[in-house]
C-alpha cells in the first residue's frame, strides 16, 4: 500500500512540476497570438493543459501525500515545511489559472513578465521540496517558534457549563 501511494505521488508531483514549468511557456510564448485560428490554439493548449492535466496531476500528488503521511505516520517537523512550501507551489498553480483564465477575456500583450515571474518562483520552490524529501534535516529547532497552544490537544469542555 505505502509503495502504491509513494509511486502516485511521486508521478503526480512529476507531471506537475513539468505542467508548472510547461504553463508559463505556453503562456509566454503566445502571448502575441496574431490570427484567430493561433489565438484559439492557445486557448487549447492552456485551458487543457491546466483544466486536464496541471490540476489533476496536483490532486493525485496532494491526495498520494496525505495518504503517505498517515500510512507511514511521518509526523516529522521538516515536513511541516515542505507543506509549507507545496501550499506555495498551490498558490503558484491557482496564479497561473488565473493569467489562463484573462488571457482569453482579454487582449493582454503587455503581460510578458507575468508568466516568467510564475516560473522564477516556482522552480525555487520545487527545488526545496524535493531539497527536505531527499535530506530530510532535523528542524526541530523550528518547534520553539511554534506556540505551545498548538502543540497540544485541547481538551474538551463538552459537559462543563458555561
Amino acid at each position: 500500500m505505502i509503495a502504491a501511494l509513494k509511486f502516485l505521488h511521486i508521478a503526480g508531483l512529476a507531471s506537475w512540476c513539468a505542467a508548472l514549468i510547461a504553463l508559463p511557456l505556453l503562456l509566454r510564448g503566445y502571448s502575441g497570438a496574431v490570427g484567430q485560428r493561433e489565438f484559439e490554439r492557445f486557448r487549447l493548449l492552456t485551458h487543457i493543459g491546466y483544466i486536464g492535466f496541471a490540476t489533476p496531476a496536483a490532486l493525485i500528488t496532494v491526495a498520494a501525500g496525505t495518504g503517505l503521511i498517515f500510512s507511514a505516520g511521518v509526523f516529522a517537523p521538516w515536513l511541516l515545511v515542505k507543506l509549507g512550501f507545496v501550499a506555495a507551489m498551490v498558490l503558484v498553480h491557482v496564479w497561473f489559472g488565473h493569467m489562463i483564465q484573462r488571457s482569453g477575456e482579454e487582449k493582454r500583450g503587455h503581460w510578458r513578465a507575468g508568466p516568467l515571474l510564475g516560473l522564477t518562483v516556482v522552480l525555487p520552490l520545487m527545488a526545496l521540496v524535493l531539497g527536505l524529501v531527499l535530506v530530510k534535516p532535523d528542524a526541530a529547532a523550528l518547534l520553539d517558534l511554534i506556540p505551545d497552544q498548538f502543540l497540544s490537544p485541547r481538551i474538551s469542555d463538552a459537559g462543563a457549563a458555561p
